[in-house]
């Protein structure tokens, strides 16, 4: 999610205590979804991914005609905010919606649609298309120049010596995030097992990340596999006593947080990078070269790690490729159906499941969609079942935003097998498609 303003930073050294503070300050009494809409920007003669001056000159147009304001780190634009909405630029030029949360799913697409109408718009004039997939279809990290944004600059340099497919993951990566309000610790608890649980079927579902490098890849979500492999400190299931405690509290998931290295902290608008020495709990207990840790500090340090299920202020879905907006939408309606559900029910379907075998079925999910059976989980079949709860969980009037899903569901496949039977082999082909619907 955009962070589009410093927070005034605190003097007094920070506790353990302000950090659980800090998510029990964030229990809501009611359900909201916040979409995050990734899309992948390229030019629309060359397919090649769209450069940095191009795609400033769209936000600046769009943001004169809707009367947004600008949003800068030092002197470069990433992007525009109004209407409790804002747009930015991912590091390789992909571009991003961050919509308000809205209660109803209408009134997300009915956002979604007039925002994009404009901007797409926009874009046409300078000969730029936005795709729904999840990952560039010509364009690689190497021929990709990264926003010159001190934030992206700093783990341009620190995550590729961690993770191979880093640089993949920020220049080349498009997804779709669902942003979910939690009510109270049990509750957020629930939620981040049930969705981790489940992560691996959905991910392999919503595979669409299926050409790379004007060719076909080995994998379904190539997005999925990249994310997976940015880091082993920061990415994964690092908060692994969470999913595999039966009594998990906030402290299972702070604590997994205070054991990763730290990137940089800020003061004064300024990064000042750390690159990996010390860990953030090292950083609470002694300082690094005068500066002392603030509440502040450890959200930033949150933001900074990986996993496909994600605590925040709400609780951030991650593992989705980039979709034409009708699979986006229904996204927001399978989770939507999914957490009115009995999560005791579901969950007991994991019993013999733990944390280690999750991971390894998100990398099957990543290579293989939906063609893969692990232990007692066939993943077409139970996508199925899943996609039956969130609908019989779903008003009557929002049912509708899951037709496209069971469409492909009913067949046994995922998104990347729609065109794998259209025989679509090439950026040329996966563009003309894509442009067709969405």
């Amino acid at each position: 999610m955009l962070n589009y303003k410093n927070s005034k930073i605190q003097t007094c050294p920070l506790h353990y205590k302000q950090i659980r503070q800090y998510y029990i300050d964030s229990f809501k009494s009611t359900s909201k979804y916040g979409l995050e809409y990734e899309k992948i920007s390229i030019d629309s003669s060359s397919y090649k991914n769209a450069d940095y001056e191009t795609m400033e000159k769209i936000i600046k147009s769009f943001s004169h005609i809707k009367g947004w304001g600008m949003l800068y780190d030092d002197n470069t634009v990433i992007g525009a905010l109004g209407e409790g909405s804002s747009i930015s630029l991912e590091p390789g030029c992909q571009f991003e919606l961050s919509l308000e949360a809205k209660e109803n799913i209408a009134d997300i697409e009915k956002n979604t649609k007039e925002i994009f109408s404009l901007i797409q718009r926009i874009a046409k004039f300078y000969n730029v298309e936005f795709l729904g997939c999840g990952i560039t279809p010509y364009s690689t990290y190497e021929n990709t120049d990264i926003v010159k944004k001190q934030r992206y600059e700093i783990m341009a340099q620190y995550l590729p010596k961690h993770g191979k497919y880093a640089p993949v993951m920020m220049r080349e990566t498009a997804g779709v995030q669902l942003n979910i309000d939690y009510k109270n610790e049990n509750d957020a608890i629930k939620k981040i097992k049930l969705l981790s649980y489940i992560s691996p079927f959905l991910t392999g579902f919503y595979a669409n990340s299926y050409i790379r490098n004007n060719k076909i890849s080995k994998f379904k979500s190539f997005r999925a596999l990249a994310w997976k492999y940015t880091g082993n400190d920061r990415c994964k299931l690092f908060y692994k006593d969470l999913l595999d405690k039966k009594d998990a509290t906030f402290d299972d998931y702070i604590n997994a947080i205070l054991n990763i290295p730290m990137l940089f902290i800020e003061r004064n608008g300024k990064k000042i990078p750390l690159e990996g020495k010390i860990t953030f709990g090292e950083f609470m207990h002694s300082g690094y070269e005068g500066y002392f840790a603030t509440l502040e500090d450890y959200i930033l340090h949150s933001s900074l790690c990986f996993p496909d299920i994600r605590l925040k202020k709400c609780i951030e879905i991650r593992n989705h490729d980039s979709q034409s907006l009708p699979f986006a939408l229904s996204v927001c309606a399978f989770y939507k159906g999914i957490l009115n559900s009995d999560y005791d029910e579901i969950l007991s379907h994991f019993k013999d499941i733990n944390s280690k075998d999750i991971d390894t079925m998100g990398f099957l999910a990543s290579r293989y969609g939906l063609d893969f059976t692990y232990k007692n989980f066939r993943a077409k079949t139970y996508i199925k079942t899943l996609f039956e709860i969130a609908k019989n969980n779903l008003p009557q009037q929002e049912k509708s935003y899951l037709e496209c899903a069971f469409k492909l569901i009913d067949k046994g496949q995922c998104v990347a097998d729609t065109l794998i039977d259209k025989n679509i082999q090439n950026a040329k082909e996966l563009v003309s498609y894509l442009k067709s619907v969405n």
